[in-house]
């Protein structure tokens, strides 16, 4: 268990020095918004059904006009979910039994005619438990997120163009190498140094570069979307694996790092009472880590990278009465670049793994009183792949979830 403190207050600093040389030359007005959620449900995870339990979802943001053309827009977004999901984590599906994600964050506003200028800080931290009798704050992948960045919207006849960059650091505070703490385990300190070599003791931690850009126009009668963005991810303590050399480390001196590149496409139309979208990503990403399967011999490089394609078709309907009805459906479909496929012993195959996984979700809410809905949701994924071997992540499994619960906006 490793516990570690990060400092990132220059980012703070900056934003309310900015907030305190503004010219307040009228009224300060605040509006707030919020919507809040409180819903009951079921998880069955390959037809075995898990204990009936709540989910939480919040958002509340009290949007602040400091003064002609200056906006502040706090946010404070909130989950916990009851119900087991596959989640990923460490680059596999892992079976989760509760979530809780907690969000701060905070957006300036300089409008200047038709531009827009935007800086943003956020903090979120986020706690998951793998197993009933886990307490909250001692989950081996808990992680903490800091983040900061800037984005520029400049609206033309056209259509509106928007570039962002985003910093952010991420940690994991009780994820740290077995090996890290166990010299004592060995009685051959020659053994010891030679496995722990370049070994480091916080793999996941990680700091990471975003940049994105966007073009959105509006040919009649449709709304489109493109845009691409790049992550530049580094694992300052993640060494690389090494093909094994005997009497040297498994660890090379090198540290990963991971390139992530998507390309999107989203189309959308209103046809009243009907809401259409449709949109479409192209993913890739290449990382320079690979794996060594000690139990078969087996080493492989690019052990992460992957390209993947999604499509995610959309419907909204919206009555007279108040009455929603929402559809969607996403496809995704992974090729594994260097990750083999086994079968169910854990044997190697010459293949790489390939994963398509499906997700329907279907969710109604009905006005009961004022600010007040009925709300329901049903979501059913299918995921499968060439994969076999399941010991450490989840390739193949169906899960269904049933919501139903009460909803306040305001």
């Amino acid at each position: 268990m490793v516990n570690k403190n990060n400092n990132f207050t220059a980012p703070a600093v900056l934003l309310l020095s900015i907030l305190c040389a503004l010219p307040l030359q009228a009224k300060v007005k605040i509006m707030p918004v919020a919507d809040i959620s409180l819903l009951g449900g079921k998880y069955f995870l390959d037809s075995e059904a898990a204990s009936f339990q709540g989910r939480v979802d919040a958002f509340v943001s009290p949007a602040i006009t400091l003064a002609e053309n200056h906006d502040l827009i706090p946010v404070y977004s909130g989950n916990y979910s009851g119900t087991q999901d596959i989640q990923e984590l460490a680059g596999g599906g892992v079976l989760t039994r509760k979530r809780q994600t907690h969000t701060f964050s905070l957006k300036y506003v300089y409008t200047r005619e038709f531009d827009k200028y935007k800086p943003r800080f956020s903090y979120s931290k986020a706690s998951i438990k793998e197993t009933k009798d886990e307490k909250w704050g001692d989950g081996l992948f808990d992680y903490n997120t800091l983040s900061f960045g800037f984005e520029v919207e400049r609206e033309r006849p056209h259509g509106t163009y928007t570039a962002s960059y985003d910093y952010y650091k991420v940690a994991y505070p009780n994820y740290s190498t077995l090996l890290s703490q166990s010299q004592s385990v060995f009685n051959d300190t020659t053994t010891f140094n030679e496995l722990s070599t370049n070994a480091g003791e916080n793999p996941l931690d990680n700091t990471g570069h975003r940049l994105g850009l966007g073009y959105a126009w509006f040919p009649e009668p449709l709304n489109m979307r493109v845009g691409y963005d790049f992550t530049y991810r580094n694992y300052a303590d993640q060494a690389i694996a090494a093909r094994p050399v005997t009497g040297q480390s498994p660890f090379k001196s090198d540290k990963r790092a991971d390139i992530m590149q998507n390309f999107s496409l989203k189309a959308s139309r209103a046809l009243k009472p009907l809401y259409l979208s449709v949109g479409g990503r192209l993913g890739w990403l290449s990382s320079n880590q690979g794996s060594y399967d000690s139990s078969r011999s087996k080493y492989m490089e690019d052990y992460y990278s992957y390209i993947d394609f999604s499509i995610s078709p959309a419907l909204g309907l919206v009555l007279q009465n108040g009455m929603q009805f929402n559809f969607g459906l996403d496809w995704r479909r992974v090729y594994y670049q260097g990750r083999l496929k086994q079968d169910e012993n854990g044997n190697y195959g010459s293949a790489e793994i390939k994963q398509t996984a499906w997700l329907t979700s279907l969710s109604a809410r009905y006005p009961v009183a004022n600010r007040f809905f009925v709300r329901g949701a049903y979501n059913y994924q299918i995921s499968s792949s060439n994969m076999r071997y399941e010991d450490s992540y989840r390739y193949n499994y169906k899960a269904t979830t049933y919501l139903l619960g009460l909803e306040w906006e305001f």
